[in-house]
């Protein structure tokens, strides 16, 4: 659409115009809905020459699901409610293809009646790294969702084959060797008893060290009894393995919290135990799980170096593991620094959404 001549604004009535006919942004004045004047630049973001593009209605400009917020900001300014305004809106081009546009306009007077004068920037390309930014970080999530669950399963697996399969096998040694040293207690085969004798406590051993590798796989604790009793025998077993001191208070989980659910807050303890282990110096951890207020809270403080302190491992994916498993279910996780020092994990799950 071509305007009227008197529709367009004379070259010299427009202020520091060669500051606007050289500049990188659009320059553009709307009077009456539409746009007496344009710069080059500000043409050219909807495809158009200048003198094409003068009289060109604003709302035939955007497209049709921004048509409502254009119109109305711009009645806003001219009723003067506001004096400026900024935001951001779609363009189509003479193509068809969007154009993506930050606009920042003021109210103005012209030719005895209040007009916009405004500035335009070309967001298109920040707009489409944004789109892609927010597309590559949602397929990491699906990934490290399906990471998560793989290991899940492949953990399931193998802690079935060590507690049945190796478990089985290292009982069958055992009830072996017990039979030999029975067999060797008669005179004359000392040498024979005493070389087997502490093998039956050596494969005893072995059993339990299955049993509790089986366990660190799948907690069978976590099925029979329930996530606060699982995550107290774990935080029990963390600390005699470290001889850390361990606190815990309250390890009261809510009825009918879904096993997954369940299943993700115990691997996001497992994991932030694993970090102190590794990082942390501390000499003491504190657990703590209650209810309340339609939510689940899980605190998990230790007294050692501290975030800043920690080194940082490179291609470590234990952080963003644990953020993803809080995400998958629902809930939000703050790592920060504890009020005393060391390190504090704060989980908090709405039951609504545990439910879901």
């Amino acid at each position: 659409m071509t305007a009227s001549p008197d529709l367009g604004l004379a070259f010299d009535d427009v202020p520091f115009r060669a500051i606007a006919e050289q500049s990188l942004a659009g320059f553009y004045v709307v009077l009456d809905e539409c746009f007496v004047y344009a710069n080059d630049t500000f043409a050219a973001m909807f495809g158009y020459e200048r003198a094409e593009f003068i009289g060109r209605h604003i709302a035939g400009c955007v497209t049709p699901d921004s048509v409502d917020e254009v119109m109305h900001n711009y009645r806003r300014r001219i009723s003067g409610e506001v004096q400026a305004i900024h935001y951001a809106t779609k363009g189509v081009r003479r193509d068809g293809e969007i154009v993506h546009l930050e606009l920042h306009a003021s109210r103005v007077e012209c030719r005895g009646r209040p007009a916009l004068a405004g500035v335009a920037l070309d967001i298109t390309e920040r707009v489409q790294a944004q789109a892609a930014l927010r597309q590559s970080r949602e397929r990491l999530r699906q990934l490290a969702k399906h990471i998560n669950s793989a290991r899940e399963v492949e953990r399931a697996r193998l802690a079935r084959e060590v507690h049945d399969v190796l478990g089985g096998m290292l009982s069958s040694v055992k009830f072996d060797i017990s039979r030999i040293v029975r067999r060797t207690s008669a005179p004359g085969l000392e040498a024979l008893h005493a070389i087997a004798s502490p093998l039956v406590e050596l494969m005893q051993e072995t059993i339990e060290t299955a049993r509790s590798i089986s366990d660190e796989l799948r907690p069978a604790s976590l099925d029979l009894l329930g996530l606060g009793p699982a995550l107290n025998q774990a935080v029990e077993r963390f600390g005699a393995r470290h001889g850390l001191e361990v606190a815990v208070a309250g390890t009261s989980a809510p009825e009918g919290l879904p096993p997954a659910t369940a299943m993700q807050i115990f691997r996001i303890v497992q994991e932030a135990l694993t970090n102190v282990a590794r990082h942390a110096e501390a000499s003491k951890v504190e657990l703590q799980l209650a209810t309340g207020e339609g939510a689940l809270m899980l605190r998990l403080a230790d007294n050692g170096r501290g975030l800043d302190a920690a080194p940082r491992r490179a291609g470590s994916i234990g952080l963003f593991s644990m953020a993803e498993r809080a995400r998958d279910i629902g809930a939000t996780l703050k790592i920060r620094p504890g009020s005393t020092g060391g390190t504090e994990l704060l989980l908090l799950l709405p039951l609504a959404a545990s439910a879901g």
